[in-house]
């Protein structure tokens, strides 16, 4: 199998596990007179962040392939448990975050090849969609194509193309995307929490700074790209209906963490002929400790 066209298909299954839950909010459109002009317009402008989210953010699969350019060995402490799963069962919200991030660790695994993996945190998404009431939207015939395919790239692609191009009339029904904007918050933060993990445990013993930069700059350089679909995430997110305390208080260490952003800048320092000075960078250990205690915050 080519390892890009691998990392490509990784993407696509990500995109198609957020879609699969925007699908099943939809199936629960409201009538009669609980509709209003004002609250289709609110629903309106949520879909179409929502939307704008999923296309503009970059696919966290993105970051397992730099990742594999650095020579970076699989590390399988990096992805949240899959037997959590049961304790996030208990909250729609939290389930929802979570099932972005087990999303996110889909990517990963994928990526170096581990399809068992990918295929037992696939069955956790699964029963995660039951405590979101997503369940009837699992076409169990899709599964079935998509686990006899695993090892067919060409057919596995062309099914979750057919899941993508069948979205667009499901989204026009869609009244319910709260769950969905909860959904891509824990596939973003999981993305960025792998990313600055790499970054942060890549070994510091072998190599100087300068060549070490060098491994890493893609990573760091992607990472940095990240300030505007942060932005983007945070107002989706402020965006949702009846957030309760935990959601804030989420939402909050994300607006930290974006103020935080502005002061990162390796470019610049590059630049600056000041790259020794990047991967020692207060702001990039202050980002990298922000990210850690949002997505543990997340996955507890």
């Amino acid at each position: 199998m080519n390892s890009r066209n691998y990392y490509q298909l990784s993407s696509k299954i990500l995109l198609a596990v957020v879609i699969s839950i925007m699908i099943a909010c939809g199936s629960d459109k409201k009538k009669g007179s609980d509709s209003s002009k004002e609250f289709d317009e609110a629903q309106q402008q949520l879909k179409e962040k929502v939307e704008k989210a999923i296309y503009d953010i970059p696919s966290p699969s993105e970051i397992p392939y730099i990742i594999k350019g650095t020579g970076a060995d699989f590390n399988p402490n990096i992805i949240n448990d899959h037997k959590k799963y049961e304790s996030y069962m208990i909250s729609a919200k939290k389930a929802a975050f979570n099932l972005g991030v087990y999303a996110s660790d889909i990517g990963y695994l994928s990526s170096y090849g581990k399809t068992q993996g990918a295929l037992d945190y696939m069955d956790v998404c699964l029963k995660l969609t039951d405590a979101i009431g997503a369940q009837d939207a699992v076409d169990l015939k899709v599964l079935e194509r998509f686990e006899k395919n695993l090892s067919n790239p060409d057919s596995l692609a062309n099914i979750i193309d057919d899941v993508i191009a069948n979205s667009d009339s499901y989204l026009q029904e869609n009244e319910r995307n709260n769950i969905a904007a909860l959904v891509i918050g824990g596939t973003f933060v999981e993305a960025l929490y792998i990313s600055t993990q790499i970054i942060d445990t890549y070994p510091k013993d072998i190599l100087p700074d300068d060549m070490r930069l060098q491994i890493l700059s893609p990573l760091v350089q992607m990472l940095a790209k990240q300030k505007d679909s942060l932005k983007d995430l945070i107002d989706l997110l402020r965006s949702v209906e009846d957030n309760d305390e935990w959601v804030l208080a989420t939402i909050n260490s994300l607006q930290e963490l974006y103020d935080n952003y502005s002061k990162f800048d390796p470019m610049g320092r590059i630049q600056a002929g000041r790259g020794n000075e990047v991967l020692n960078d207060e702001v990039l250990s202050r980002l990298t400790a922000q990210v850690d205690s949002i997505r543990t915050n997340i996955v507890f």
